[in-house]
């Protein structure tokens, strides 16, 4: 996110000479300049304001349920928040009994058809 922390650096650049080839050099031989650069932090400092703005709109929870439209009472959706269905652990411990692997795929269709037949397993 841009505007979080404000940074100020110093561009260090350091520069050599290498002949070009094996060997030793010669004075008429070819060289080249290799160059390093590399920035250094002299100062950070983070902006309190954009955090705490961020913090207060990002510091909330979404869940979805099958409630209608009317509002739901403080100790339905904490119920509701509670029983949550939170595909995360369940992947998690279907993981743990099965081994699976990391998967090289290059087409979108294994992709969503894999996916398909995970979201099974977990249900099952």
């Amino acid at each position: 996110m841009d505007g979080l922390l404000s940074v100020t650096w110093k561009k260090q650049v350091e520069q050599t000479t290498q002949d070009v080839g094996r060997g030793r050099g010669s004075v008429s031989r070819e060289k080249r300049v290799i160059q390093k650069t590399r920035s250094h932090i002299t100062h950070s400092a983070r902006q309190a304001d954009t955090i705490a703005a961020l913090s207060q709109r990002f510091g909330w929870k979404a869940f979805v349920t099958n409630a209608g439209q009317k509002r739901l009472s403080v100790q339905d959706a904490v119920w509701c928040s509670r029983h949550a269905y939170r595909v995360e652990r369940l992947c998690n411990r279907l993981k743990s009994r099965v081994h699976l692997a990391p998967l090289l795929v290059k087409r979108n269709a294994p992709i969503e058809g894999l996916t398909s037949l995970l979201r099974l397993g977990v249900r099952v």
